[in-house]
């Protein structure tokens, strides 16, 4: 094979693969668990699910759950950035801890990796019969407790 023709295959061989990986990939229903050995460590349910390249993963009606962890997090829709390692999960937000209670926002950002979420606008944090509403807040999943930032109001009901 001479050098042209050589060039020519592999230039096309190239843009066939490169074309195959810039394509948008949709799914409806996706289900995806991920273990560590035999423990099932992550669990996204989602209602819709499509990725575009190997950077960006958008969902629609997200369920994520970390088991060991003890997070649970619903949202009306997610978006994955691979290189940033991080979620934004946006549209009536609900985080369930199994030590703090539950967290209600429009917008969260959670940094799975490093162990963190934050939520920049307004939250309702719900525990029991107590109520503290606010905005901003940080949560260190490893160390606990979650941190409003400005307007902390706090009710409780009887």
């Amino acid at each position: 094979m001479g050098p042209i023709l050589r060039g020519l295959f592999i230039f096309i061989v190239f843009f066939s693969i490169l074309e195959a990986y810039s394509q948008e990939v949709k799914i409806k229903g996706l289900t995806y668990q991920r273990y560590e050995g035999e423990t099932l460590v992550w669990k996204l349910i989602s209602q819709e699910f499509s990725k575009e390249g190997e950077e960006r993963f958008w969902a629609q009606k997200v369920y994520l759950e970390n088991l060991p962890k003890g997070i649970k997090i619903f949202a009306d829709s997610a978006l994955y950035l691979a290189k940033e390692e991080k979620f934004l999960l946006k549209g009536k937000v609900k985080l369930i801890t199994e030590k703090e209670g539950e967290v209600y926002t429009e917008e969260l950002i959670f940094y799975p990796k490093r162990d963190f979420l934050q939520a920049p606008g307004q939250v309702l944090i719900k525990k029991d019969k107590f109520e503290v509403s606010g905005e901003g807040l940080s949560y260190d999943i490893s160390q606990g407790g979650f941190k409003l930032h400005k307007k902390a109001r706090a009710q409780f009901k009887l």
